[in-house]
């Protein structure tokens, strides 16, 4: 029938309109994904040879200058002191305040001798710098210590030493400028690792604790002869009972005794 023919017709012809309509869709998709392709491609080949890798940023952890000190410690207070002709000793600055004190151990000792000692200090208000040694003359480096912590704002500052550190706080303090606050000697040596203490005490005016051990060898006639010779109108001498040498001096009654120093000046 002619009437069903041409209907048959139209709807074939719709169908076809509507293949062509979706050919024509899926040509322009076709046509995009090489556009893609070089995209994903760029990207990828970023991440692989040829092209930089981005990398996570960390910061290391300072490796600490002694057993002792702690991985905090070093990271908030490591510093690394300028002892001239471009050496450095590694030392710790412990605590927070105005008022510092350069620790000088004794011969043989690091910097955990004074670190175990200090913590009452920190714990009123005191801030306290120690370090090992760096075999070149120890004023040297006591001086570098007392310019570390006034680069830290550190207004007045304090040494105190114990044996050859004993030695190298009083001619550390001989030589400071401006001067320090006080110094605190145990068991100083008239000359001992090549610092004449005897020559700086002769020079120093600023305050001055000697502390020794009558029966000490020489150390309790040297303490007495720092005395006599030290023109520093503020100095005072303790000549404890007994041997003990250096930091061994350091009982509950003496700690206090130096500690009223510190607090006086």
């Amino acid at each position: 029938m002619p009437g069903g023919r041409d209907s048959v017709l139209s709807v074939f012809a719709a169908k076809v309109r509507r293949m062509r309509g979706r050919l024509a869709v899926r040509a322009v998709l076709v046509a995009a994904v090489p556009v893609g392709a070089v995209l994903v491609a760029t990207v990828l080949s970023g991440c692989g040879a040829g092209m930089p890798h981005a990398s996570l940023t960390t910061t290391p952890v300072p490796t600490p200058a002694e057993g002792c000190v702690s991985d905090d410690e070093q990271r908030l207070g490591g510093v690394a002191l300028d002892v001239g002709n471009g050496a450095t000793v590694q030392g710790v600055v412990l605590g927070a305040g105005g008022t510092g004190i350069v620790f000088a151990n004794q011969a043989g000792d690091t910097l955990c001798t004074w670190k175990g000692w200090v913590g009452p200090l920190l714990a009123k208000g005191y801030r306290a710098l120690v370090f090992d040694y760096s075999g070149g003359p120890a004023d040297q480096d006591v001086i570098a210590g007392i310019d570390a912590l006034r680069r830290r704002s550190v207004q007045k500052v304090f040494l105190v030493g114990a044996s050859m550190g004993a030695n190298a706080v009083l001619a550390a303090a001989a030589q400071a400028r401006p001067p320090v606050a006080g110094v605190v000697s145990l068991s100083a040596h008239t000359d001992i690792s090549g610092v004449d203490a005897l020559a700086a005490v002769r020079k120093l005016t600023a305050p001055v604790f000697f502390v020794a051990a009558k029966d000490d060898v020489t150390a309790g006639a040297d303490a007495q002869r720092f005395y006599d010779a030290c023109p520093s109108p503020d100095k005072k001498v303790d000549l404890e009972v007994g041997g003990l040498h250096g930091i061994s001096l350091l009982d509950d009654a003496t700690s206090t005794t130096i500690e009223a120093f510190l607090r006086n000046h």
